[in-house]
């Protein structure tokens, strides 16, 4: 060994390993950056969305309609029937409903990255960054486009239908269904049929969900969307698949 040892040439030592001449820690800073300002946006969110939903409670506190937690509502009569207003809608931002059951893949705790960011991200790691605050309502725009010149419009997205005002029914344009049919129980229409002529609807599964998933949504004029459980840079298509086939809609509302 002495001899192996003596004739040795030492290629790098324990100082010259750790200066890593040749590595690049920049895609390294890069991504830790972009994770903190994703951080710092869904709090900025959280804020702002926070913000709205206050300000509705205090205003609907005010007026004394028992707005607010499931724990505060007032016993509300079953609606009557709507007529809307020659098929058009009603005055002030258009309303987008989503179902309050954590079994479907869009709830009021992830649209906002969906419809806005064209990302899909499962409700239960939403509701952990949120800390578990939940949003009375959510404000979203559209902000991708294949026209550029496109001008920028803002929804709401509410999951509490029994909350909504005889007058508040005519601004709804749409709805993502659960595919259950408790979830249209005391809605101010007669029929499935009434309802999807005069609200758009969608259903959001997984593309290899088995058939039956979708049984009964397929006897109802829903639109299915299909997103992949871990390809999430296709999330961006479904999201725009929505964004058009609902401007189609409300054009055609608006036109009525």
């Amino acid at each position: 060994m002495s001899m192996i040892r003596a004739v040795e040439k030492p290629l790098k030592d324990r100082e010259a390993l750790l200066e890593c001449k040749n590595s690049d820690f920049y895609s390294v800073l890069v991504s830790s950056t972009r994770r903190e300002e994703e951080r710092q946006r869904i709090e900025s969110h959280q804020r702002k969305d926070g913000l709205v939903a206050k300000n509705r409670l205090m205003g609907s506190d005010e007026r004394g309609l028992g707005y607010g937690g499931d724990e505060g509502f007032e016993a509300t009569p079953k609606p009557k029937m709507l007529q809307l207003k020659g098929g058009k809608i009603g005055e002030g931002v258009p309303i987008i409903l989503v179902p309050s059951a954590f079994q479907t893949l869009l709830t009021i705790y992830n649209v906002k990255e969906f419809l806005e960011d064209g990302v899909y991200i499962p409700t239960d790691v939403k509701v952990k960054t949120m800390n578990g605050v939940r949003p009375e309502c959510v404000t979203v725009q559209k902000k991708f486009s294949r026209d550029r010149d496109q001008v920028v419009k803002a929804y709401e997205v509410r999951d509490k239908p029994s909350a909504l005002k005889p007058e508040d029914w005519d601004r709804v344009v749409a709805v993502f269904v659960l595919g259950k049919e408790w979830q249209f129980k005391d809605w101010p229409f007669k029929d499935h049929v009434e309802i999807f002529n005069k609200i758009i609807g969608f259903f959001m599964r997984f593309e290899d969900d088995s058939v039956e998933s979708a049984k009964i949504v397929k006897q109802w004029n829903v639109k299915i969307i299909s997103i992949s459980k871990n390809k999430r840079h296709q999330d961006r298509a479904a999201a725009l698949e929505v964004w058009d086939r609902l401007e189609e809609f409300v054009r055609s509302r608006s036109h009525s």
